[in-house]
């Protein structure tokens, strides 16, 4: 069975570089209709550029406004690793702005349309920090969101303090990301809406330098295959995911690491700071 997406409209988020990049060109191969979202231009054709700011509310649904009347694909691709960055701006543009825009858009999404979410290996943590995450996640709205992170700045289970660089921000970010997806696929399904998340290991993308440069540190976060993603494999698996092939897959999170979480979850690997 092949992929298709023929007929099909996408919205990506971060198409201008990395995974959403090589999202972007995937799908338009796969003979769907892209648009890209971005701070930046894209540097590939698509089928119509919206820039955006995922910190800004307002900017966000300028975006929503500029899209199609009808979305069967969206993929959150675009994030920040934190660094110079404070904790509550990495969550707002990881997570909050993201909701947001999918929370927008599941109004023109029919019946077999899917969404799909670049989480992380860092996120690896939610289901032991369960409580605090529902506690963002039942906010209601932008607002209401970012009302939630002020008020647990400190609280070393959400943010763990206002530091520029914590990157509690991001692992935050992540573990929200993933539980997301399994929160909103239940009521999603009455839809007939997939929504789901992929967890990277180690991938080659501009973000990659951001989590420190140590050689050694780098060669922790792979597995015995001895070498990091490309952001096509990443791409891969993000198109498998909203594509009609994996029709009943919901609510999942696909660890796209050749392995490195098994060896995790088994005491046969060490996690690192690194990672995606």
């Amino acid at each position: 069975m092949n992929i298709d997406y023929e007929g099909k409209t996408a919205a990506v988020t971060g198409a201008a570089s990395g995974m959403g990049r090589e999202v972007a060109r995937l799908v338009r191969e796969l003979g769907g209709t892209v648009y890209a979202l971005d701070l930046n231009q894209s540097k590939d054709p698509v089928d119509g550029f919206i820039e955006v700011n995922l910190a800004d509310k307002a900017s966000i649904d300028s975006a929503v406004k500029a899209l199609p009347d009808r979305i069967d694909s969206v993929f959150a691709c675009a994030g920040v690793a934190g660094k110079n960055m404070t904790p509550l701006s990495v969550a707002t543009i990881n997570f909050v702005g993201h909701r947001h825009l999918v929370e927008s858009l599941v109004p023109r999404m029919g019946e077999g349309s899917s969404i799909a979410l670049i989480a992380s290996m860092g996120g690896m943590g939610w289901i032991a920090n369960i409580p605090a995450v529902m506690g963002l996640l039942q906010t209601d709205g932008f607002d209401a969101a970012i009302h939630y992170l002020e008020q647990h700045v400190d609280d070393a289970a959400v943010l763990g303090g206002s530091t520029p660089g914590n990157n509690r921000g991001y692992t935050f970010s992540k573990e929200a990301t993933i539980l997301y997806a399994k929160y909103r696929s239940w009521t999603l399904a009455q839809r007939r809406i997939r929504i789901n998340t992929i967890s990277p290991g180690s991938t080659t993308t501009p973000m990659l330098s951001q989590f420190g440069s140590d050689p050694q540190v780098g060669a922790r976060s792979v597995s015995p295959i001895g070498n990091s993603s490309s952001p096509r494999d990443q791409a891969k698996a993000l198109a498998y995911l909203n594509s009609d092939t994996a029709s009943y897959i919901s609510g999942a999170d696909l660890c796209v690491d050749y392995g490195f979480s098994g060896g995790i979850y088994t005491g046969q690997g060490q996690l690192s700071e690194t990672g995606n």
